[in-house]
């Protein structure tokens, strides 16, 4: 499991959760390949945790 913390202020709800999910989708892609790459093990889920919202976003 990967969890990238953020701290962006962002709107309540729904909206907000998209736009953290849009900015940071890719990075997070990237942060698995690099993972799987050194422990050679896979990341089964990707979950930004936003600060602003109190709540964790599963990254698909």
């Amino acid at each position: 499991m990967l969890v990238d913390y953020k701290t962006d202020r962002v709107m309540k709800g729904e909206a907000g959760e998209k736009e953290l999910v849009r900015r940071y989708a890719i990075q997070l892609d990237y942060y698995a390949k690099a993972l799987t790459q050194l422990t050679g093990k896979k990341v089964k889920e990707k979950i930004i945790y936003s600060f602003a919202l109190g709540k964790g976003l599963s990254v698909y």
